[in-house]
């Protein structure tokens, strides 16, 4: 009698129009530049959304997500404004570098790098990992980025893919599959917020298991 074991994970590009067809349009967080998407991807770090976003109101009213103005603020001024999001003292080292990084010629020409560059110059900041560097690139830089944090790696699982509990890690073994998915980046912005918007029903559901088939996402096990 043969074994069991799972079918064959569901592609990508049907998870994003299951997600699709599901909630339809999803509200992104849309920011006005460069400096406020990269401010949010580091701020979001090991925090609540909710934070966040009051943070960000204060940096609008500080310094209009200007680089320059940001750098003017000296670290105390800068730690206190965004000291409701936590470990205050890195991610201002991480803003204050994404924002000198943006001034200096090599910032300036990132719209005109490859991807991989783009994302190796991202990776060299300080305070800036896989997943920032990444929801960067595709939200401020309009890269084809797929992100595979928390949310996307619980929704991978679900739908038959082997996921580690490393950023990198599932990137490394699944961005082929996202970029046979034809993915172009405004669709994987959107594809993100579905993800986000189903991570937080199938939690308050009780989890992938149980949300998943409601909504068709899960992988018949064949004999």
């Amino acid at each position: 009698m043969g074994g069991r074991g799972p079918a064959d994970p569901i592609p990508l590009r049907d998870l994003y129009e299951l997600l699709k067809d599901e909630f339809g349009e999803v509200e992104m967080w849309s920011a006005e530049s460069a400096m406020e998407y990269a401010c949010g991807a580091v701020l979001v770090q090991n925090t609540a959304w909710g934070n966040v976003q009051r943070t960000l109101e204060d940096l609008r009213r500080a310094t209009s997500f200007d680089p320059a103005r940001l750098l003017a603020l000296d670290e105390a001024e800068l730690i206190a404004l965004i000291r409701p999001c936590g470990f205050m003292t890195s991610k201002a080292r991480a803003l204050r570098a994404y924002a000198s990084w943006a001034l200096d010629p090599a910032g300036a020409a990132a719209p005109g790098l490859d991807d991989a560059a783009l994302r190796e110059a991202l990776l060299a900041l300080p305070g800036f990992g896989p997943e920032t560097a990444d929801v960067v690139a595709l939200m401020a830089y309009d890269r084809p980025r797929f992100i595979f944090d928390a949310y996307g790696r619980r929704l991978l699982r679900q739908a038959g893919y082997e996921v580690g509990r490393r950023y990198e890690d599932a990137r490394c073994a699944h961005e082929a599959a996202a970029h046979a998915g034809g993915f172009d980046a405004a669709e994987l912005k959107d594809f993100h917020g579905l993800i986000i918007l189903a991570g937080q029903r199938a939690r308050a559901a009780g989890g992938w298991e149980l949300y998943g088939p409601t909504i068709g996402i899960s992988v018949v096990m064949t004999a």
